[in-house]
Formats: structure tokens, sequence, C-alpha cells
């Protein structure tokens, strides 16, 4: 059975444990690295570090389309605690020179990260060869495709990835530079983890491990309210050139403003959101409980939220409202464009950990309708006012998690600690599937894919650790989305027991080859 991902980073994990191409780990390798443990703060680590989505992952589990995504690690994320002590522990996981190398983009004679870029491309090239003799076929255009071998779409994620300089004014100029030298892209996310001089972006750095602080870099923090002048411009170069815009990682008011420019620039072009999940609330209704003023930062305000992650007595009906997610009006602009959503198999953005609050420009904060008033930062540490990372970081937790997941149901009776745990989850990205249904319509069915993160420094879902895991997903789903569509299913969700295998194998595949037959098979342009 053939399965597609909209998004998975193949080549990331090899990208960071060297600095060349030939020092650097293998991007087929055909055993799994076991992750050594060589501290408390890398246990968690463990899970992130090792492959869920690498060429022979890729392959054995049936993988063979999907959107290779290029990503150039930024300055803020390698000079972060976690990065650090991984990278002086496990050196071949994560090369100290490459960290070295990325902390100096910017600075004159160095390295940029658009060099990184050339150097992820590099690692997945047209023709390479794994160890048995199988195949990757990067391709320009679907007609290209080889059910023999591996194929794979490029994608771009993060405008830094395109700069040559600080300010990010050659992006557009190294976007047209890339595809007139032969690559095409599917796709390129505007935006990343970090502060880019393209748009604001939306705040999604873990700042903790539970009590220990992973990182305080302002470059996390979001700047501005939506789209630069350079933004805009790069948007319609990309989208002349076939390239679509993702909007995953763009603040709350990008997003907007993009839907704007394209429905009166490019009414025709499609909008992605390659690997997210919805936050179950509307962008003007966000579930706040209150905002308080950062201590170190003017223009940052912290939201508090009503709703927290699953912990016992919590109901799973639970979402991440971060804004990162897809508000309920961005559900319905994506359907509406006939675009497509990729399922993230992430577990912060599904919604199983806690999120108990985000940061926001205050500029950004300040267009929420109907927000809470910011209040006066108390008497508490200044790293009290960043947010606190999820309890499930830890492996101690994810222990613990697994020991006491909530009240088991009747027909659980009997059943693992991990096995209802797996189940769990699950139920998380079953509820997901249907929430996304209800508030887009029956013709969200056709949007919906799985764009799974794998490989992107992600804790998955324990249902689908890997892509290994897609075949018992889709059984997995088949059996459950019936039994979780509350009240009326057939009429709610358009979903019956006669029709649900069939919306389970578009979401695994059909959904995106339609897709790309429309917009993926025309010459470049």
């Amino acid at each position: 059975m053939a399965y597609f991902d909209l998004h998975a980073h193949p080549a990331l994990k090899a990208h960071l444990s060297g600095t060349q191409t030939a020092n650097r780990r293998p991007v087929w390798a055909s055993e799994q690295d076991e992750v050594p443990v060589a501290s408390p703060l890398v246990l968690f680590m463990r899970t992130i570090l090792r492959h869920q989505a690498n060429l022979y992952q890729l392959e054995q589990g049936e993988v063979n389309l999907n959107v290779s995504v290029h990503h150039s690690p930024e300055a803020g994320m390698v000079a972060s605690k976690l990065f650090q002590t991984v990278a002086g522990q496990i050196p071949t996981f994560v090369s100290p020179a490459l960290l070295r190398e990325v902390q100096q983009v910017g600075q004159p004679g160095q390295r940029t990260y658009f060099d990184h870029l050339r150097d992820s491309l590099a690692l997945l090239p047209d023709g390479l060869r794994g160890p048995q003799g199988q195949r990757v076929r990067v391709l320009r255009r679907l007609a290209y495709y080889d059910p023999e071998a591996v194929n794979i779409i490029r994608a771009v994620e993060g405008a830094h990835c395109l700069y040559s300089d600080p300010d990010g004014r050659t992006a557009a100029d190294n976007l047209r530079r890339r595809l007139d030298e032969g690559h095409r892209f599917l796709y390129l996310t505007l935006a990343h983890l970090t502060d880019n001089r393209i748009c604001t972006h939306a705040f999604g750095m873990r700042m903790k491990a539970g009590p220990v602080v992973i990182t305080r870099s302002r470059d996390f923090y979001p700047r501005g309210a939506g789209l630069t002048p350079t933004g805009a411009d790069l948007i319609r170069v990309a989208l002349r050139a076939g390239v679509l815009i993702d909007v995953k990682h763009l603040g709350r008011e990008g997003r907007r403003q993009y839907y704007a420019l394209r429905r009166q620039e490019f009414p025709a072009r499609p909008i992605l959101c390659s690997h997210g999940a919805a936050a179950g609330c509307s962008r003007d209704q966000p579930p706040s409980r209150k905002t308080v003023a950062h201590r170190a930062e003017a223009d940052l305000v912290v939201v508090h939220y009503r709703q927290g992650g699953l912990n016992p007595g919590v109901t799973p009906r639970d979402f991440n409202c971060w804004s990162i997610n897809l508000y309920d009006e961005d559900i319905r602009e994506i359907v509406d464009s006939g675009g497509l959503i990729g399922l993230s198999l992430d577990k912060r953005i599904t919604g199983v950990s806690k999120t108990a609050k985000e940061i926001f420009s205050r500029a950004e904060y300040n267009l929420i309708p109907d927000r809470p008033a910011v209040e006066v930062a108390g008497p508490q540490a200044t790293e009290d006012a960043d947010v606190e990372d999820e309890d499930d970081l830890l492996e101690a937790d994810e222990q613990a998690e697994a020991r006491s997941p909530g009240p088991a149901d009747d027909h659980e009776a009997g059943i693992s600690w991990p096995e209802r745990t797996r189940r769990r989850h699950l139920r998380f990205l079953a509820r997901q599937i249907l929430y996304l249904v209800r508030v887009g319509g029956p013709g969200t069915w056709r949007c919906l894919c799985i764009g799974s993160d794998f490989d992107g420094l992600i804790v998955p879902l324990k249902c689908s650790r890997s892509v290994l895991d897609f075949d018992d997903v889709e059984d997995a789903l088949v059996k459950r989305l019936v039994g979780l569509a509350d009240g009326n299913p057939r009429a709610r969700y358009g979903l019956d027991p006669d029709n649900v295998r069939d919306k389970v194998r578009d979401l695994l595949w059909r959904n995106v080859w339609r897709f790309l037959e429309r917009h993926f098979n025309d010459p470049a342009a």
C-alpha cells in the first residue's frame, strides 16, 4: 500500500552531523541508530534524535512519494543549551563544528543560510542509490513518478534559508537562482522558529524542558505584526514561479494578510499548511485567560490560556490553541482555496501536551478583538514569563504518562498502559480530523493528508513513531473515526461505516495525488 507525507526531513539529521557531505552521516542508513544516554537533559532527545523518516524507513514503509523539506538550522536554535549539550556529549549526532558554523552566519566572510540550503539539497540528489540498489527520484513533475523508487518532491522551510545577507534582501533573488539552476519546490514555508525579516512568525519554541531552561534566546520571540514589504515581494516571486506558500509557522496577522494578497493577485493558487493541526478556536476568540507583560521585553506579552493539555481529569477534546496551529478561519480559507492540510504527528502540535502560555509581539496581540487587557508583570523571575515547557519532554514524564493515561473505558479493560496510551494518542489524531471537517465542511475530506514533520526534531505521537507505522495507523483510523463521530455522523461529517476506509485512503494517498496532478504536473514556470 502506498503512502504520502507532505512534510518530512530525511536529510536534516544528516545535515546536523557534519560540515561537509563527506563527513556527514548517511541519509540512507539501513538500521536504526541507538542514541546514547549521555545526561538527563539528553534523555528526551533520544526520541527526537532517532530516525523517523530516513530513506530506508521511507522505502520500507512504502512512503514512496513524499515532500523532502530542506531547512537551514537557525543560529538561535543551535545556540540553545539543548543543542550544545547534545553536540558536546554525542558529536556524531550533532556536530560541534556545524553548530559553530551556523552561529557565525551573517558575519563577514562566513557561510550563509543560503550556503546551508545548498548543502541540504546536495544530500538528496536525483539518482542517489541505497545500499541494496534502492533509487531516489527527485521529481520536477508528477509525470516523472517512478513506483519502483523513493520519489521526492522538494520544499523549503523558512525564508531565512534564502538569505545570503543578514537582512534577507536577497531572498527573492536567491529563490530565482535555485529555480534557474533546475530545482523545483512544491512550497515555501515563509517562517520557522526564529525571527526573520520576511514576516512575524508564530511562537513555537520550547523554552524549558521541565525545570531546565533550554534557551533564553531573543531570536525565538515574535516581532512586529504580519508581512514585511520584502516578504510580500518574495510571495509574489514564489507564486509566479509556481512555488506555493505554506502558512505553517506564519503568525496570526501574517496569515490574514497573505490570504488577502492571494485573493487579490493569485486566486488560482491553493493554500497549504504542510504540518499543522486545528487550534480548536476562532482567530478572534482564543480561549485566553489573561495576558501579562513580559518582564524583560517591552514589546512582548505572555498569553495564558484556559485550556491545557491532557493530564488525568482533563478532557481529551483539548487542542493546542497556540497561534502556530490553524484557527477556524484558517481552516475555511485553505478548504475554500482547494489547498491541503498536512496533519502533524507531533504530540505537542496535536494537543496531547500542555499548552499553558504563548508569547506574542504586543503589536500582533493588539489586533485580537476583545482581548484581555495586558497586566503588569509581577515579581516573578524573568524566565517565569516565558513559556513553561510541556511535562512530556522528560523521559520520566513520558513513563508517567504511560503508567497513568487516565481512566480506562470499559472496552479497554485488561489492556496494558502503553497500549492504552497509543490508543489515546490515536484518538487525538482522529478528533483532529473530525474537528477540521466540522469546521471546514464536507469538502475538507479532499484537503487532508499526512504532514508528519518526521525527522524534524519532534516528539511523535505514540500511535505513529515513524513512517513505518503508517500501515497500522490506516487500519486504526478506520476503526476509530466512526466511533468518535458524535451526534449524527452522516449529516455532520459525511462519514459512515461504508465510506470511512475510502476517506482514510484518500487522506493517506489519493488526495495529494489528485492535488499534484493539478498543481505539479506542468513544466516549472
